[in-house]
């Protein structure tokens, strides 16, 4: 079967910052698809990049807790069966066993979510296994081995509002159910791999100078109920462009400043939003076609 080469995306508008968002995902989109942005350059750069991490810098972007092989074990054979339905992509039984080796011949980061010893309904899940090479903001070493309440506490308004109903969407999910949720943000330089942010030191004096800095960043989270461990694979595929790539929709720049705008002081702190804010404003204001 082919690769799509497109994924359609809703519009920002319909991505609110903290909202769960989750919907069913047609198989063929999950592992190994399509870039956001239609960007047929950025799965070679992914991988490229994903050989260099997992090599050099392996500690920083492969993880797992002790308890947690037989649920990796089933994450990667599970991948390699996707690879070779949808893909007719065989990999070898080595690579099948091996959560980092098989991760590595995808472009998404490949987490692995266990549910805590807890048995009601909103038990907290808990990152057990993860070949995480694009973080946004996060280091995977302070990371593992907890749970997602304590993994998204930075986040602001989490705990109140999403905790619970991400654990129970966790928890009622079935075997073999796969869904999908999509996540935006906006970040100051072309990195994929950014444990932290990046401040502009240089601030640029064009509005097509600031459309190089400024990329909008999509990740299209999915999760993949184990049938076995009864874990959930989760696995991120990251899309990143300039602004300066949207000039012919300049109106989707518009409506991803008009939502960082409608973000509580808090989220726009958390979001590091002031380092692109007047990037954003000069960009839309010398792109976007006003009304006479």
């Amino acid at each position: 079967m082919s690769r799509p080469e497109h994924m359609p995306l809703p519009p920002i508008a319909k991505l609110p910052a903290l909202s769960l968002g989750v919907q069913g995902c047609a198989p063929v989109y999950w592992l190994d698809g399509p870039d956001a942005f239609g960007d047929q350059t950025m799965r070679a750069r992914q991988l490229a990049e994903k050989k260099y991490l997992l090599s050099e810098q392996a500690a920083d972007v492969f993880d797992f807790v002790a308890d947690g092989q037989a649920a990796a074990l089933e994450a990667s054979q599970t991948i390699a069966s996707h690879l070779y339905q949808y893909h007719n992509m065989t990999v070898s039984p080595e690579q099948a066993a091996c959560l980092r080796q098989i991760s590595a011949l995808i472009p998404e980061d490949v987490l692995v979510i266990s549910r805590s010893d807890d048995s009601g309904p909103e038990a907290d899940w808990m990152l057990t296994a993860a070949s995480l090479c694009f973080p946004s903001h996060w280091h995977l070493s302070e990371k593992m081995g907890q749970s997602i309440t304590a993994i998204h506490a930075p986040v602001p308004g989490f705990t109140d509002r999403l905790a619970k109903p991400v654990n129970r969407f966790l928890t009622a999910m079935l075997p073999g159910c796969l869904s999908q949720r999509l996540n935006w943000s906006v970040q100051s330089d072309d990195r994929l791999f950014a444990p932290s942010r990046a401040a502009v030191t240089d601030r640029p004096h064009s509005a097509e100078a600031w459309g190089e800095v400024i990329h909008i960043r999509i990740e299209r989270q999915c999760f993949y109920k184990l049938p076995e461990s009864r874990a959930v694979l989760f696995t991120i595929r990251t899309s990143l462009a300039p602004l300066n790539r949207f000039r012919q929709q300049p109106e989707f720049v518009d409506s991803v400043r008009k939502q960082t705008d409608k973000l509580s002081p808090a989220f726009r702190e958390y979001k590091n939003i002031s380092a692109v804010e007047e990037g954003l404003r000069v960009w839309i204001d010398n792109y976007l076609p006003r009304a006479t």
